[in-house]
This record gives C-alpha cells, sequence and structure tokens, in this order.
C-alpha cells in the first residue's frame, strides 16, 4: 500500500515540528500548483516567524499569488489573477481531514489550521495566516463516544492514490468539483457509453429485421456486440451509483495498475450546498483491531449485500467490519 512519506526528524519545538510535517504532506498532495505551492510559502514563512518565537504572519492574496509565480522562475511581467479566498479555503478544507490523519501518523502535538479572512470590496485582498491548534481527534456527536472508541472498533483513514490513466488524461489526477467542467466531462463519459450501447443495439435491430440466413460471422458478430455492451456498462457503473451510494468501489479500470484498491468518492464540503460535492480516487483503510493487519473496502458479497465493508488481509471472511464513509469508523460484523 502507499505509505505517507517518511517521517520527518522530530525538533525541540513541537509546534516547528507540526508545521514541517505540513509541509511535507502538502508537496505530497498538492505538487507545483497554484494553490497548495501558494500555502507552501505561507506555511514555510510561519514555520520561520514560530521559530523564532513570533507569531504566525498574515499574508494577503497578491504576495501569495507573486510568491507561486516566483516559484515557477515565470519573471514576465504579465498579469495574474489573484488568488481567491473562498477557493482557497475550500481546498484546504476538502483535505483537513486526511492532514488530521498525517498529524496523528507523525503523533505531532499541534494541528496547523487555515484562517481566510475574504476580502471586502474595492479590491482589498483576502488574508492568510496559519493557526496553530492543540492536535485533537475529530469531535463526535452525544451517544457516539462509545461506538468511536470502544474495543474492537476500527477507525478507517484516506489516502489520495493515482487514477487510471484514461481518467487522468480527461480530467486530472486531483479532487474537484461535481459542479465543474471536469465534473460535466466525466458525467459526459457516460452519456457517451450510453450513446455507443444504444448504437449497438440499434444497428443489430436494423440488421437483423430483414430475413436473413445465418451464418457464424453473424452470430459472432451478436456475441461481439453483447461484449462490448456489457463491457461498457461495468465501466461506467462505479460512477453510476455514486448518485445514491457516495463511495463505489473503483475497479481496475479507474485505478492505475500499481494501485491494489481504491474507491471512486463524492464528499460534501463543509459548509456547501447540494453541488458543492468533491469527486476524488482514493482508498479507505484501516488497522484491523484484532489481527493489525491492513483492512480494505470491499464488496458485502452474499453475506452482506447491497453494502461496502472493510475486509481483513489476513482474515478476510471473518475479521468483517462495517463501512460509514462519514464517521470513517466500522464495527466488527461478526462477533463470536
Amino acid at each position: 500500500m502507499d505509505r505517507n512519506s517518511s517521517k520527518p526528524a522530530e525538533t525541540g519545538n513541537p509546534q516547528v515540528y507540526a508545521l514541517e510535517v505540513t509541509r511535507g504532506w502538502l508537496e505530497q498532495v498538492g505538487g507545483r500548483r497554484r494553490i497548495p505551492s501558494a500555502l507552501e510559502a505561507l506555511l514555510e514563512a510561519t514555520q520561520t516567524a514560530v521559530a523564532r518565537g513570533e507569531p504566525p504572519p498574515e499574508k494577503d492574496s497578491l504576495t501569495l499569488t507573486e510568491l507561486w509565480r516566483l516559484s515557477k522562475d515565470d519573471f514576465r511581467q504579465h498579469a495574474v489573477t489573484p488568488l481567491r479566498g473562498r477557493e482557497v479555503e475550500r481546498w484546504w478544507a476538502a483535505r483537513e481531514e486526511h492532514l488530521r490523519q498525517v498529524c496523528a501518523d507523525c503523533e505531532c502535538q499541534w494541528m496547523p489550521h487555515l484562517v481566510v479572512r475574504i476580502g471586502g470590496g474595492r479590491g482589498l485582498p483576502s488574508q492568510f495566516t496559519i493557526e496553530l491548534r492543540p492536535f485533537a481527534l475529530p469531535e463526535s456527536e452525544p451517544g457516539e463516544d462509545l461506538v468511536d472508541t470502544g474495543p474492537g472498533v476500527l477507525r478507517y483513514r484516506i489516502d489520495p492514490i493515482k487514477p487510471a490513466l484514461w481518467l487522468r488524461l480527461l480530467v486530472g489526477s486531483r479532487p474537484f468539483p461535481i459542479n465543474s467542467w471536469r465534473g460535466y466531462v466525466l458525467l459526459g463519459s457516460i452519456v457517451l457509453n450510453f450513446i455507443v450501447i444504444g448504437a449497438i443495439v440499434y444497428e443489430l435491430y436494423v440488421s437483423w429485421s430483414h430475413p436473413r440466413t445465418i451464418t457464424t460471422a453473424e452470430l459472432a458478430t451478436v456475441a461481439l456486440a453483447a461484449v462490448v455492451s456489457y463491457g461498457l456498462w461495468v465501466l461506467t457503473r462505479p460512477v453510476r451509483q455514486l448518485h445514491t451510494h457516495r463511495v463505489t468501489l473503483a475497479g481496475a479500470s479507474f485505478i492505475a495498475f500499481s494501485e491494489l484498491y481504491g474507491q471512486l468518492r463524492t464528499m460534501r464540503e463543509p459548509g456547501g450546498k447540494f453541488a458543492g460535492r468533491v469527486f476524488s480516487v482514493v482508498r479507505h483503510w484501516g488497522t484491523c483491531p484484532i489481527c493489525a493487519a491492513d483492512v480494505d473496502v470491499a464488496s458485502g458479497g452474499a453475506a452482506f449485500p447491497d453494502r461496502l465493508v472493510g475486509r481483513c488481509h489476513d482474515a478476510p471472511l471473518e475479521h468483517v467490519f462495517s463501512f460509514d464513509p462519514v464517521r470513517l469508523v466500522g464495527e466488527p460484523l461478526r462477533r463470536h
């Protein structure tokens, strides 16, 4: 499985250590795109200030945009659209749970949080700063404490994985809102598959609507058309089911050959509306509380129909757990 990058050497200042872990995580998940590159510059300035005993600095959208432009070695004088506060805020919020998991793995005592003050009218830029808060597990609803911390309960984690080549070429490899041009392209590819299936069925109907001699070639054509139609129907199933299931098994057609497990996920952005769901290709996994082996999400099969479950690698038939994609916890489904 894809593990996170190696744990950085812990310094004597736990706040500096948390910022260093966050910078490594940001470089891993964001690459050199504009928003993560700008946030990395903000984290670097914050780490320098905290190491000196100074408060975290505040930088505006114009400054961060310029730092991103310079990081690309682009010294030409041309207009660059400043970062938008709401866009940066949504980008961070969609990945904050993954950052929390990374900080927990690295035993951080502090958790960096992005604070955005949206700029007002008359061209006032948005202000960004990193606030350090004591690390804590996410708060649970009343009555959930026993479920989240009880014996035998599995806690799932989310790691981004590499999508299949065709999916990367079509919509890229980063999460994106469903209500965006990438989302429309993805849904359009599903509609295109339906059109191809319809064209195949129509062509067969026209060719067989007249009396003709049935030959081996004709039967082979029908068999090939059935195989192609079924293959296209199966290919679209994970995306078709996202509307009702929110998390579906990606299968080999949606993930790279280097990945063994993966799921398609449509997650609602914090504070977002119905159209604000984000599509991503991820892997939900955990550590089995019974035998300490890896647990991956799989089909429930005949024993647990119409649901996804967590199956242990060492005992996939016995160590089976429920899968809650919102709270990211699972309870044992088979008790002895």
